[in-house]
């Protein structure tokens, strides 16, 4: 078995891709090298990037800005180090939209690995803790974690509510989901 594998960002014509305008393996090749870049010098870029043409494919709303994501060192879910730059993987960040419905708005996601986003997928809380107590047994503490996870989200999201029913400026509750967004944003288990 052969287990050499091409240079992705290698024209397997021209060798390195330097007629772009005239090759489009050239092109090519040249754009998976500039993308495999872009994904580790800026992984905000992609996520945000990726969410966009999900909100638009799926007719979601979409205002997401760089600052209103933040990428943790390790996944808010499951604790596992998050791997940034490299080929999909379980341990790739991915954008969660903690009320689905609701499309990529500021303060309804949370970069979680990929893993835990499919795990959670589109279920509501309940369905989580039944897979957490009858799912297959070696996923039983995934979805614990996972159902902790929706249920810090929830009351991030009712303290957010009365902070927003009071207008002070004194609010406890803004202070309060101020401390909670920090606290979650970078909270590992």
């Amino acid at each position: 078995m052969n287990d050499f594998k091409p240079d992705p960002s290698v024209c397997p014509t021209h060798g390195e891709p330097t007629k772009r305008t005239a090759c489009p393996k050239c092109n090519a090749a040249y754009m998976r090298g500039y993308l495999r870049k872009i994904r580790k010098t800026r992984p905000h870029k992609t996520i945000l990037e990726r969410a966009r043409k999900r909100a638009r494919r799926q007719g979601l709303p979409y205002t997401l800005r760089r600052q209103d994501i933040a990428l943790p060192a390790r996944c808010p879910v499951l604790g596992i180090p998050l791997r940034v730059g490299q080929s999909r993987s379980p341990a790739s960040p991915s954008l969660d939209r903690i009320d689905p419905g609701q499309g990529y708005v500021p303060g309804n996601v949370r970069v979680i690995s990929d893993h835990a986003n499919k795990l959670k997928g589109n279920r509501r809380l309940a369905d989580i803790r039944s897979m957490s107590l009858k799912g297959p047994l070696a996923r039983r503490a995934k979805y614990q974690a996972v159902a902790a996870y929706m249920e810090r989200e929830a009351l991030l999201v009712e303290v957010r509510q009365k902070a927003a029913q009071e207008p002070r400026l004194d609010n406890p509750w803004q202070v309060i989901a101020d401390f909670l967004e920090q606290r979650f944003r970078h909270f590992s288990v």
